[in-house]
Order: C-alpha cells, then sequence, then structure tokens
C-alpha cells in the first residue's frame, strides 16, 4: 500500500507501506501487530504494538513504545520524546530522545543526544553521545561520550570520555581523553591521558599519557605516564615513566619505580622505591630497597629492617633499622641499629649500633655515641658547620 496521510490510526499487520510523497504522516497511532516494513519517513504521534518495525527512512513520534520481544530498525534518524524497545535497536542516521530504554542491544550509527539511557545488553554509540544518565547492564562500545553518570555492568570502550560519575564493574578503556569526577572500576581501567578527581580501582590503572587527579586508590598496580595531584595510593606496584608530583601522602604496598622526579607530602613504600630524585614534604618511609641517583630527602625518614639505600639521603631525623646497607647520610638527628653499613655520615648528632661499619667518614656538630664493635674508616670528626647536602 502507497499512503500519504492517515486521519486516524494507522495497523500495520505485517505490511510494508510506501510513503508517496516520500513522508507518511499519521495524526494517530501507528500500531503494530506483526513485523512490518515502512518505506520512506514516517511521523505519528505514537507507535506501538508487539511486532517488529523497519523503517527506512526517519522516524518521528511523541512516544515508542513497542511490547513482547519486538525491535525497531530506523534506517535515518530517530526523533522521539520517549523509546522503550524490548529487544534490539537500530539507528542508522541520528538519535534524539529524552528517555531511552532498550532491553537487548542498541547500536547508534549516528551523533545521538539523549537524557536518561538503561540499555540491557550492550550500547554500540559509533558517533557522539551526549546524555545525562547511561545505565548499561553489559558493554558500552562507543567513540565519543559526554553525560553526567555512567554505570556499566561489564566492560566500557570509548575513543574519549567526559562524565561526572562513572561506575564499572568490570574493565573501563578510553584510548584518547578521559575527564572524570568519581571514578570506581571493579577491575581495570585504561586510558589515553586525562584528569580523575577522585578513582577507586580494583585491579589496575594504565595512563599512557599524563594524569592530573585528586585522590587515586588503586588495589594492584597503576601505570603512568606522568602524574599529577593531590594523593595516590596502590596497593602492589606504581610505575611512572616522567614525574609524579603530590601535595600529599604517596601509598604503595609493594613496589614504586619512579623513572623521573618524585615529590609528594609523605611517602610510604612497605617494598622497594626507585626514582632519580625523590623529595617528601614530611614522613619518608620504606620497608626495604630505596634507589636513587640524585638522592632521597624528607622531614622523618625510615628506613626498614635489612633495608638497602642507593643513593644520599637526607633528613631531619633520620633513622635506618637493624642490617641496613646505606649510601651517605645528612641528618640534624641520625639512628643507626645494630649491624648496619653506611658510608660517609653527616650529622649534628648520631647514635651509632653495635657492630656497625662506617666506610667513609663521620662528620658532626654536637654529639656522637657509637655501639660496641663499630667499625670505621677514620676518627669522628667534630666541626662548627656540617657540609650542604645534595638535595
Amino acid at each position: 500500500m502507497t499512503l500519504s496521510v492517515v486521519d486516524g490510526d494507522l495497523v500495520l499487520e505485517g505490511s510494508t507501506v510506501m510513503a508517496a510523497n516520500g513522508l507518511i504522516k499519521v495524526r494517530g497511532d501507528v500500531i503494530v501487530k506483526r513485523r512490518s516494513f515502512v518505506k520512506g519517513d514516517l511521523q505519528a504521534s505514537e507507535v506501538r504494538g508487539d511486532g517488529d518495525l523497519d523503517v527506512q527512512g526517519n522516524l518521528e513520534a511523541d512516544e515508542i513504545r513497542l511490547d513482547d520481544g519486538a525491535s525497531l530498525d530506523v534506517s535515518g534518524n530517530l526523533k522521539s520524546g520517549d523509546v522503550d524497545i524490548p529487544n534490539t535497536l537500530k539507528v542508522g542516521g541520528t538519535t534524539v530522545t529524552d528517555d531511552l530504554r532498550v532491553g537487548g542491544t542498541a547500536t547508534l550509527s549516528g551523533d545521538a543526544k539523549m537524557e536518561d539511557v538503561r540499555v540491557g545488553g550492550t550500547l554500540r554509540a559509533m558517533a557522539a553521545m551526549e546524555a545525562s544518565d547511561v545505565n548499561v547492564g553489559g558493554v558500552v562500545e562507543a567513540k565519543s561520550v559526554v553525560c553526567e553518570d555512567v554505570k556499566v555492568g561489564g566492560t566500557f570502550t570509548a575513543e574519549a570520555l567526559e562524565a561526572e560519575d562513572v561506575q564499572v564493574g568490570g574493565t573501563l578503556r578510553v584510548s584518547g581523553e578521559a575527564k572524570m569526577e568519581d571514578l570506581i572500576v571493579g577491575g581495570t581501567v585504561e586510558i589515553g591521558h586525562g584528569e580523575i578527581d577522585d578513582g577507586q580501582i580494583g585491579a589496575t590503572l594504565r595512563a599512557s599519557g599524563d594524569l592530573t587527579f585528586e585522590d587515586i586508590n588503586v588495589g594492584g598496580q597503576m601505570i603512568l605516564g606522568s602524574g599529577k595531584g593531590e594523593s595516590m595510593s596502590v596497593g602492589g606496584v606504581l610505575e611512572v615513566s616522567g614525574d609524579l608530583t603530590l601535595t600529599d601522602d604517596l601509598s604503595v604496598g609493594g613496589r614504586a619505580m619512579v623513572r623521573g622526579s618524585a615529590k609528594a607530602g609523605s611517602v610510604g613504600v612497605g617494598g622497594e622505591l626507585e626514582a632519580q630524585r625523590l623529595i617528601s614534604e614530611s614522613e619518608l618511609k620504606v620497608g626495604r630497597r630505596l634507589t636513587t641517583t640524585q638522592g632521597a630527602r624528607g622531614e622523618e625518614v625510615e628506613i626498614g629492617n635489612n633495608g638497602v639505600v642507593k643513593g644520599p639521603l637526607v633528613g631531619e631525623a633520620v633513622k635506618v633499622k637493624h642490617g641496613s646497607t646505606v649510601d651517605d647520610v645528612y641528618a640534624e638527628e641520625l639512628w643507626l641499629g645494630d649491624d648496619c653499613s653506611v658510608g660517609n655520615i653527616y650529622a649534628e648528632r648520631a647514635e651509632v649500633g653495635r657492630g656497625c661499619r662506617v666506610s667513609g667518614k663521620v662528620v658532626y656538630t654536637d654529639d656522637i655515641r657509637l655501639g660496641k664493635d663499630v667499625s670505621l674508616n677514620s676518627q669522628p670528626e667534630k666541626v662548627g658547620t656540617l657540609p650542604s647536602p645534595p638535595l
């Protein structure tokens, strides 16, 4: 049948309807009872029913609501106040709607502008997508997404993402720029570069470029090109290709490797820490090994039992525990546990435990206390002013 204008309702029962002048205008509702085809543009007050509908043109309606597992395929543009499709939705052109509900898979090939989006299975947005609230039970595959809140049960993949609140149960991958205020991911996050205000990641965070943030908490591994923010907590391993700058705390349970310089309000690393240059504004605690080329500095410095320090160590109060090996130490107060090995000592006051070995100089200004069986390369020298530390 060929139609142009329908004054009442249009009932489709397995029909193929041709648009006389490229457009069928229905002043009532379109009721789809069985799979039907519309060849041309379609306008209606409402589209409803329990049959599949294939519109080979543009579709515009105040409301689109199909039932009983039906699907909607629009080769052109889709415009509607509310869209509710129980099975699959395909749109070849642009999509403009307030509320979108799809039970299975939604594929939006053109730009999409929506308010509230709910998809039970998979959402594919092949062009730019803007929305207020996006909730997808399974997978999101998108090019560019700008929205307020995103919640995805499985995997979220996009080229670019800008959002306020992002929650992903599995994996988040953004190949380009990502800007997020609050981020919660149960598994892995992989981004190119961007900004994260508050991030909670269960397993791994990888950023190939620069990352700016406020507070980041990663349960496993964190790999960055470079980082700048307030505080960072990593349960396992931290790797930074460039510099890392924090205004507050750096906490790493295992190993931290910064190929550039690292600066933080306080530093606590349970295992190993490596950097070209390390500055802590307050505490600096390393459990096993600290390696720097230019040196490490903190107000209060503590090296764990049997620790190893490569590079100068500078602090107001430096505590090196039992059995550790350190290079040169510059301190106001130095405490060396028993059986430690040290290069040069430059301190106002120093207490050296029994069995320690000093291979360099011992230079002090106020007081020096040596335990039993301490091995010295030369006698301690009391001076008026200590030499300046390297940093």
